[in-house]
């Protein structure tokens, strides 16, 4: 019986996978568009709003999720919590969920009028940031973000 066990049980964990560390590739792809975000999000793309007064926006919470697919490219999102300055009052307009899709063009979504994608925002959120099956990497990206924009290039 207790021979049966020890075989039933080394059965269980030979079909369990291992989990892997992130794979190098999307780490690799995520630290880069970290690094990009400051001048990204700085330029305002076709009359959209991306981030206002980025210099002095405030990060936190800044994680980065990623999707692999099989016939298009993969994708990276970073998902956290924004607050900016508002153009018109210079007073900070409070923390606001933001999720944040590099590529062409970038899409930068959040629920607060004026800043980003908001007609969609939630929807979005929920969809990337929020399903509870994102396959988050390892680390904090808020410190990337909260770099300023450098010279145009």
């Amino acid at each position: 019986m207790r021979r049966g066990l020890v075989l039933a049980g080394a059965l269980v964990a030979a079909a369990t996978p291992a989990l892997a560390s992130d794979p190098a590739d999307m780490a690799e792809a995520a630290k880069t568009y970290a690094t990009q975000a400051p001048n990204t999000l700085a330029l305002p793309r076709q009359g959209q709003t991306q981030i206002p007064n980025y210099g002095e926006a405030q990060f936190r919470n800044v994680r980065a999720n990623y999707k692999r697919f099989e016939l298009v490219n993969d994708r990276i999102v970073f998902c956290g919590e924004v607050n900016v300055k508002d153009p018109a009052t210079s007073a900070f307009t409070g923390w606001t969920k933001f999720a944040y899709l590099p590529g062409d063009p970038p899409i930068l979504v959040t629920p607060r009028p004026g800043l980003g994608l908001r007609e969609v925002g939630p929807q979005v959120l929920r969809n990337v940031c929020e399903t509870g099956q994102e396959t988050w990497l390892d680390g904090d990206f808020t410190a990337f973000f909260q770099k300023k924009p450098g010279p145009p290039v």
